[in-house]
């Protein structure tokens, strides 16, 4: 399961004080940039979790494991 950004917290990468780091960080490229804000491409997402220890808004959210 791949993680989610919850669009109310995220106001968009060029509003983000890391620039869309999440982006830069994900090995897998599984976010992209879509209209400023960061979309995660859910079928390469392998949720590492390492955009989620680095969102300095805390806006992306882990998968919950079974």
């Amino acid at each position: 399961m791949a993680v989610t950004i919850d669009e109310n917290i995220c106001n968009g990468i060029s509003a983000c004080p890391e620039g869309g780091l999440c982006i830069q960080l994900c090995p897998t490229g599984a976010i992209d940039n879509k209209e400023d804000k960061p979309s995660v491409k859910y079928f390469a997402c392998v949720d590492c979790g390492k955009c989620v220890d680095q969102c300095p808004n805390n806006a992306i959210i882990a998968a919950r494991r079974s």
